[in-house]
């Protein structure tokens, strides 16, 4: 007899919760709840019913059903959404199979699904074809897929039970249309993250998902509500292919290249790297003991702000690891001012485009940096991306001395101590900080760190422009790629919230950002920042309460220069890696557009029940 823990995630679930926990009853040997804040009884309602119950901030759909299967002890486990529950034929299938003398029959179980809508079970049409995995053998099982429509990974062979699992579905057309709406734009971001582009026959998507589901499925044998449906989830279709189309517009350079193009460049990749490999040979000396290292050289050609913020925390360690040494900074000139630190003695600005207009001036630059001599170099780009640019930089300006940095596509070409990624490490900082390990250096803090901005008098003199007086939080609703964007409409909800706590709200913005902060400051009652740089803005931050940021570069510079409270907006399941384990952020996840309340709960975490206080500063 196999021993089955059903598993239930919930949030506010006081109306639901309790017919799925009947429908179980007997069928059940322990019941998981994974509640993300519930401000009803659904707690209460869950031990009362003797459910084990376990308080979870919401980190996205995948991850907190991987939470709750973590959780669960028996060998079989049914994971149910608290709208769902089982028909008596079903849970007299399922308890039968788990009590089968020779075992259960297969390592997970498909189930079939009747779906409500308006109250009224839907039997044609798309709905009435849905099966899925939701029985598997707790042992090898894993929650993968995207962060909107998780799936499990099951072990073994894949059988079907009888009986249905009722659902309840939409209560109306609304709120169809507004999930649907909220689910087509989070798909449309996770896949145009993987690559997906919107193609010229995705405009016939609409009539064709209409056709599909109402004539060939035989949706129109629902009768009015069939034809709603088969509506509603063309357009849900159709509204994938419009976002992955609005992402390319907004995003710029998201049209791929042509396949003679690809091949070409790819080509001369290619040949790149056999050059490479022919010319500059990895070393082969052993890394010296670090007291023998008098100079070194740091790699970090990204432009983005945010990537050479999460680099400093890197050179101060190696800084204060190897007092003694000489720590020079290859750095991508155009953000340069960022990264300068006390922990650099020399700043070298590096262009790209040089190797393409001015060839003459990278020769001499790459000459310059062997007449260094370095005792290392340290290639400090991404974990998980190969840059053959900062491979070979690194190469030629080490010499014969040893490069040191991450393993991950051709790099290990080009180093003599290639660094795994350990997986364990999450976020990017601590991910960046395991390449003090060949050196023996412990790392010195995770805080990024900038002297930009350490001009109170320019920051007065901005805030007097924009008319702002009194404590106030800078809200910055723009970011460099479209698809990490929250919408205006959202951030002026922000926006009015924190005006309710007894904050001024200062919206800031990037260059082409202007309409998306004069939207969110209307829409919100906030003030438009004046045009600012990076050195402006990172002065107003030093003076502000608060910053609530998307994910983009001046969420990483407000955490730099010390804002006392720091929120950051995620939406695509990326807080995990680009969050900062530090008191004064806290991580954001809202679930759609109109979840300001999960930015605004965490504005609160970091400002206390007042409102306008800020917290004590970092140490």
């Amino acid at each position: 007899m196999a021993r089955l823990t059903v598993t239930v995630i919930t949030q506010d679930e006081e109306a639901n919760l309790p017919r799925l926990l009947e429908s179980v009853r007997g069928v059940a040997d322990e019941v998981v709840v994974v509640d993300s804040g519930s401000k009803d009884r659904t707690v209460e309602l869950a031990r009362a019913a003797g459910a084990r119950v376990f308080s979870n901030p919401w980190p996205g759909f995948r991850e907190q059903k991987a939470f709750a299967l973590a959780q669960a002890s028996g060998d079989y486990v049914l994971n149910l959404d608290a709208d769902e529950w089982l028909a008596p034929d079903l849970a007299r299938a399922l308890r039968a199979e788990l009590d089968r003398p020779e075992g259960p029959r297969a390592g997970a179980f498909r189930i079939h699904f009747r779906h409500r809508f308006a109250g009224e079970p839907i039997r044609f049409g798309q709905m009435w074809r849905d099966r899925r995995v939701r029985l598997v053998r707790r042992e090898g099982a894993a929650w993968t897929g995207s962060a909107v429509h998780p799936k499990l990974r099951v072990p073994g062979p894949v059988a079907d039970l009888p009986g249905r699992c009722e659902h309840l579905g939409y209560r109306d057309r609304a709120e169809a249309e507004r999930k649907l709406t909220r689910y087509a734009e989070q798909v449309a971001r996770e896949r145009f993250r993987e690559g997906r582009r919107a193609r010229p026959w995705d405009r016939l998507r609409w009539p064709l998902a209409f056709l599909r589901r109402y004539v060939l499925w035989l949706g129109f044998l629902d009768g009015a509500a069939g034809f709603t449906l088969a509506r509603l989830y063309a357009r849900y279709d159709a509204d994938k292919a419009r976002w992955l189309r609005r992402l390319e517009r907004e995003v710029g350079g998201a049209r791929g290249r042509g396949a003679l193009a690809s091949g070409v460049r790819e080509l001369g990749r290619r040949a790149a790297l056999g050059l490479a490999s022919m010319l500059l040979p990895r070393s082969r000396r052993p890394l010296p003991p670090a007291p023998a290292l008098r100079k070194l050289l740091v790699i970090r050609t990204d432009e983005r702000v945010g990537n050479q913020l999460l680099t400093t925390p890197l050179l101060r360690a190696l800084k204060e690891g190897l007092p003694q040494a000489e720590l020079h900074l290859l750095a991508a000139a155009r953000q340069a001012g960022v990264i300068e630190s006390r922990h650099v003695d020399r700043l070298i600005p590096f262009e790209k485009r040089l190797a393409f207009r001015r060839p003459w001036r990278l020769l001499a630059l790459l000459r310059a940096l062997r007449r260094e001599r370095y005792d290392l170099v340290v290639e400090a780009g991404h974990w998980s991306g190969f840059s053959l640019t900062a491979s070979l930089l690194a190469r030629v300006a080490a010499g014969s001395a040893p490069v040191v940095g991450h393993l991950r596509g051709e790099s290990g070409r080009f180093l003599s101590h290639p660094v795994p990624h350990d997986p364990a490490n999450e976020n990017e900082v601590r991910a960046k900080l395991e390449l003090l390990r060949p050196l023996g250096l412990l790392p010195r803090g995770l805080a990024p760190e900038t002297e930009l901005g350490r001009e109170p008098e320019l920051a007065r003199a901005l805030l007097a422009q924009a008319g702002v007086a009194g404590p106030f939080a800078v809200l910055n609703p723009g970011a460099r790629m479209a698809d990490r964007r929250w919408p205006p409409a959202a951030h002026a909800a922000v926006a009015r919230g924190l005006a309710e706590r007894g904050l001024a709200v200062l919206v800031v913005w990037g260059p082409g950002e202007e309409p998306i902060a004069r939207a969110v400051a209307e829409g919100g009652g906030a003030r438009l920042a004046p045009a600012t740089g990076l050195r402006e803005l990172a002065a107003l931050l030093r003076e502000a309460r608060l910053c609530v940021s998307n994910n983009s570069g001046p969420m990483h510079l407000a955490v730099a220069v010390g804002t006392p409270a720091v929120v950051g907006v995620f939406l695509s399941g990326d807080a995990r890696r680009w969050r900062h384990e530090l008191p004064g952020f806290e991580a954001a996840e809202p679930r759609g557009e109109d979840d300001a309340r999960a930015v605004l709960d965490a504005c609160d975490l970091l400002l206390g029940a007042g409102g306008g206080r800020a917290p004590a500063l970092r140490g």
